[in-house]
C-alpha cells in the first residue's frame, strides 16, 4: 500500500477492515508515511492494530482536510 494522503490511507484501511468482515482472509501490512517533517511507519498484524491504525489515519485525515478544530482552552459545561 503506497501513501498518497491521510484521507486515502483512511479509506484504504477501512476497505481492509470491510474485506475481513466480509469473510476474506486478514492480510497484515505496513505503510511508510513521509510527511516532510519526518517519516512514520504504520503497520498492523491483527485486527486491534488495524483498528488503531484506522484511528490514527482518521485523526490525521481530519487535520489534512481542515475538519479538525483545535481548542485553546477547556470550557466547563456550567459556563456555556
Amino acid at each position: 500500500m503506497a501513501f498518497t494522503s491521510w484521507t486515502q490511507l483512511h479509506s484504504d484501511l477501512l476497505d481492509r477492515l470491510a474485506d475481513f468482515a466480509a469473510g476474506k482472509a486478514f492480510i497484515a501490512s505496513s505503510v511508510s508515511v513521509n510527511t516532510g517533517a519526518g517519516s512514520r511507519d504504520i503497520s498492523y498484524r491483527n485486527i486491534s492494530e488495524l483498528k488503531a491504525a484506522i484511528d490514527i489515519a482518521r485523526t490525521m485525515a481530519a487535520y489534512e482536510t481542515g475538519a479538525a478544530v483545535g481548542r485553546t482552552h477547556a470550557v466547563s459545561a456550567r459556563h456555556r
